[in-house]
């Protein structure tokens, strides 16, 4: 059936089969070969290779690589969700009548699937070094670089409102010119590309008097993030900025600090995004005007957990969320039905 909320069924058998191979080369050499065959009923199959190198020189030293192909079939949902009709974020037409109170509004979004959905497909490489200096510590750096073709995505109603020109037709307006509803629709189209370089340092074994300590540092610096609406349209980046309804920020990490004593233990830890440019397209509900220009700042959190090894067979743990109890940072957007804030990045607890 069809209609919000309808109840639906629907269901297609999946197989797959893949293989590994793991060639030792040299001593120093070893070289992966692995392959996956998927076939999904009603959207077809694909066979993903991989290619993987690891080269360890000296004992310290280590240097990897690998590069592949991937497959992503559409989701069920994708495919035969019944048609949903809600409210969309807070924006402005560029288009309303002069004789209209307001311009923006939260305009009414129908979603639609597309049960002709093809799969997504990828390709990917990376490589990267790890360097063990002791047995105290070691570090790693890798590049990575994924870029999705046959992207399932659909148009935002940011991005249909601000080209106008070219997406006038997923607008639907009543006989005076006011917007009825914004169509959404799932299809496959253009690319996706990002890029970044991952970072990881870990110490571990400090000995000292007061105890022995740990730290760990996983951190991602993005270099790139960026997707079409259409084949040969120009690359939209969400790179530290806003876009329709997610953002990448440029660097997150995470950081652990441990620490032991006998039958005692602690871990502190720190979860970090940066700041970004804010969707900065909602309205002033006074003057019918666009909020001022907001960045988002950046986003900290530290946590605290202790626990006690009170027997062989008890141990007690307790911990403290959010220790200094930071509120998220303020943001614009209209995205979602919550105000103030991202819920996609944050959390007011």
């Amino acid at each position: 059936s069809q209609g919000p909320g309808a109840d639906f069924s629907y269901a297609r058998n999946v197989s797959a089969i893949w293989s590994e191979i793991d060639a030792p080369v040299t001593k120093e050499l070893d070289v992966q070969l692995a392959a996956r065959h998927e076939h999904y009923q009603g959207t077809g199959g694909a066979t993903s290779p991989k290619l993987g190198i690891r080269y360890q020189p000296t004992e310290k030293l280590l240097m990897r690589a690998s590069v592949g192909t991937g497959f992503h079939a559409p989701s069920m949902t994708d495919l035969y969700r019944p048609t949903t009709e809600y409210e969309g974020p807070l924006l402005f037409d560029p288009l309303c009548p002069d004789d209209f109170v307001s311009c923006t509004d939260t305009w009414r979004v129908r979603s639609y699937s597309n049960s002709k959905l093809k799969p997504e497909k990828s390709r990917q490489f990376s490589f990267g070094v790890v360097y063990e200096a002791s047995k105290q510590f070691n570090a790693s750096i890798d590049y990575w670089n994924i870029e999705l073709s046959d992207l399932i995505s659909k148009i935002g109603a940011q991005v249909v409102l601000e080209n106008l020109n070219k997406y006038s037709d997923l607008v639907h307006r009543d006989e005076d010119g006011y917007i009825d509803y914004i169509e959404l629709r799932k299809a496959n189209r253009g690319k996706q590309k990002a890029s970044g370089i991952d970072l990881t340092l870990t110490w571990r074994d400090l000995k000292t008097e007061i105890g022995t300590f740990g730290a760990r540092v996983n951190g991602t610096w993005t270099l790139d993030s960026k997707a079409q609406t259409a084949d040969g349209d120009p690359f939209i980046s969400n790179l530290g900025k806003f876009v329709d309804d997610r953002v990448v920020q440029r660097w997150r990490h995470t950081i652990s600090l441990d620490w032991e004593q006998g039958d005692f233990a602690a871990t502190l830890s720190n979860t970090y995004l940066s700041s970004y440019v804010d969707q900065n397209n909602a309205p002033d509900a006074a003057t019918e005007q666009y909020v001022p220009f907001n960045r988002v700042k950046a986003y900290s959190l530290w946590d605290l957990t202790g626990a006690w090894q009170a027997t062989p067979a008890f141990k007690v743990r307790v911990g403290v969320k959010n220790m200094f109890d930071t509120a998220p940072p303020f943001s614009n957007q209209s995205a979602t039905y919550l105000s103030g804030y991202d819920p996609s990045y944050t959390d007011p607890r």
